[in-house]
């Protein structure tokens, strides 16, 4: 099952083959195939699909905790330790404290095997390969009746119903770079890429963050996006993206020694007088840096 009416037949999420499961009242996870196609230039899921996947577990633990009011994504951080493999990826997310207007939850992202099991290595199961947070503003009800409703009894399984991803994400979601150096790229608003609020949704914001990010700073090492490896997003959510296109720019902060640099990516919804919705700090190591992990410390 889904939400009802979300995500239609033709979106993202549908396309990624993402799968839902609300263990408990207060914790759910989230999963997806890894694929060449959300891949970094390291050859672990972009940092921008698993901000999606985390999202997507934070909303389903939010909706139905904070039934029957709704909620919005105020901010969300993560960090990655290590490239994430595969062949799946989960997103483990739990309340850390529900306040009367905001809603806080953390999740875990762990790679797993076909079953759901997490692939053991020389006699030990790894550790997370990434960390973040969500905070969700609570919205109140204004027809109690209209929320969306849950079955009672967990746990409580889904899918969302869609395509296969077949070419890059990015290509997916008609993004294009405008000028790399500044970090400015455009992506359109459309129902392939809506929350259920009818604007662009937070995963899809963290992952043009991501995205232009990398152009700049992949720009201002001498090189371009395939040369960065983006491990940390700091995401703000400010207004809703809801006309289009959404259009990034970035200012590149400095690096340190070992080449880990970041940058401050603005993201404004041109269609709507260049209305400023989203800020959001990224972090990237280069591609060659060895040892990702150690590149972070």
């Amino acid at each position: 099952m889904a939400f009802p009416g979300y995500p239609p037949p033709e979106h993202l999420l549908g396309d990624l083959g993402m799968e839902a499961e609300l263990t408990t009242e207060t914790s759910a996870r989230v999963r997806t195939r890894v694929t060449p196609f959300v891949a970094s230039p390291d050859g672990g899921v972009r940092a921008g699909v698993l901000a999606t996947l985390v999202d997507i577990v934070g909303g389903a633990i939010a909706a139905r905790v904070l039934r029957p009011d709704w909620m919005a994504t105020a901010d969300l951080s993560l960090q990655l330790v290590g490239p994430v493999l595969g062949p799946w990826v989960e997103a483990r997310g739990t309340v850390l404290r529900r306040g009367r207007t905001t809603l806080v939850i953390e999740a875990l992202v762990v790679a797993v095997d076909e079953d759901g099991s997490e692939p053991v290595v020389d006699g030990r199961v790894p550790d997370p390969v990434a960390w973040a947070s969500m905070t969700f503003a609570v919205l109140p009800a204004r027809n109690p009746d209209s929320s969306v409703q849950f079955a009672a009894d967990l746990p409580l399984r889904w899918a969302f119903d869609g395509g296969t991803l077949d070419v890059p994400v990015l290509d997916a979601l008609s993004f294009h770079v405008l000028d790399a150096p500044a970090g400015r790229a455009s992506l359109p608003s459309s129902p392939y890429v809506h929350n259920s609020f009818g604007a662009v949704q937070g995963g899809v914001i963290a992952l043009l963050a991501e995205a232009a990010g990398a152009e700049a700073l992949g720009a201002a090492a001498g090189g371009d996006a395939t040369s960065v490896v983006v491990t940390e997003l700091q995401v703000a959510y400010l207004a809703l993206g809801r006309v289009g296109p959404m259009v990034s720019e970035a200012r590149v902060l400095a690096s340190d020694p070992d080449g880990r640099a970041a940058a401050v990516v603005e993201l404004r919804d041109d269609g709507a007088d260049g209305r400023l919705t989203t800020v959001v700090n990224v972090t990237a190591v280069p591609v060659a840096a060895a040892g990702r992990a150690g590149a972070l410390a």
